[in-house]
C-alpha cells in the first residue's frame, strides 16, 4: 500500500513510474483470495475512514465504487471463555454499560482509557507529536492505565496494527493510530481488502505484478 500510494504521488509530480510486484497482485499484505466464493482478507485488516493518504488518493467516485460496509467500533474481549464487547458508546450507546462491566480493569482504569481517547482524538496530529516521545507502554502506564487494561485490552488490539506485542513503538505513532480509530469509522470493500489496492494501482500507467526484483 506504502508503495502504490508512492507511486501515484510521483506521478503527480510529473515522473515516470514502474512498479514491480512480485506477487501475482498488488497489495502487500493488503490482498484478498476468493476460495470456493468465500474471501478471505490477508491478515488484520480494516480500512479506517480518518487515515488522512487515502482521502488525497482516493476520488469520492473510487470510494462509491468500494461499496464499503461500516463495522461497529470498538473491539470483543475474551477474558477466559467469555468475551466483551468494548464499544464506542457515541456510535451505540448500549454498548457503555457492557464496557463498565467489561472485566479489562478497575473503574479508574476505564476512566483513565476514556481520558487517552478523548484527549488522542481532540488533539492535532502535530501537537500530539510534539509531545516527550517514549515507548507506547510506558506512556499508557504513565497516562494511569494498569498491566490489567494494558494486557487485557491495548497489547492485543493493537499487536495486530503495530506487528509487535511488546507495546515499544513509539508513543508518537501509537497515538496517531488511536486518533484515527477514535475519529473514523472502521469499514471494509465488498469485494474485501484487496479492492482498496486495486483501486490505488489503477491509475498508476506501468504496474508490472509476477515481477520479484533481482537486482537494483
Amino acid at each position: 500500500m506504502a508503495g502504490l500510494s508512492a507511486a501515484r504521488h510521483l506521478e503527480a509530480a510529473g515522473l515516470a513510474v514502474t512498479v514491480l510486484e512480485a506477487a501475482p497482485e498488488v497489495g502487500g499484505r493488503a490482498r484478498t483470495d476468493t476460495v470456493d466464493g468465500w474471501r478471505f482478507d490477508h491478515g488484520f485488516q480494516v480500512f479506517d475512514t480518518a487515515y488522512p493518504e487515502p482521502k488525497k488518493l482516493l476520488s469520492t467516485g473510487d470510494r462509491a465504487a468500494l461499496d464499503l460496509h461500516r463495522l461497529p467500533n470498538g473491539a470483543l474481549v475474551r477474558v477466559g471463555d467469555r468475551f466483551h464487547r468494548v464499544g464506542d458508546p457515541r456510535q451505540r450507546p448500549a454498548d457503555l454499560l457492557g464496557a463498565l462491566r467489561a472485566p479489562i480493569g478497575s473503574l479508574r482504569d476505564k476512566a483513565a482509557l476514556a481520558r487517552l481517547l478523548l484527549r488522542v482524538r481532540s488533539t492535532r496530529g502535530d501537537r500530539l507529536l510534539a509531545r516527550p516521545e517514549r515507548t507506547a507502554y510506558e506512556a499508557f502506564r504513565e497516562g494511569g492505565l494498569s498491566d490489567t487494561t494494558i494486557d487485557t485490552l491495548l497489547r492485543p488490539f493493537l499487536a495486530g496494527v503495530l506487528l509487535e506485542d511488546e507495546l515499544s513503538t513509539s508513543n508518537h505513532f501509537v497515538d496517531l493510530v488511536l486518533r484515527s480509530f477514535s475519529r473514523g469509522r472502521q469499514v471494509l470493500p465488498a469485494a474485501g481488502i484487496g479492492a482498496l489496492a486495486e483501486a490505488l494501482a489503477a491509475p498508476l500507467a506501468d504496474v508490472r505484478v509476477s515481477a520479484p526484483v533481482e537486482r537494483v
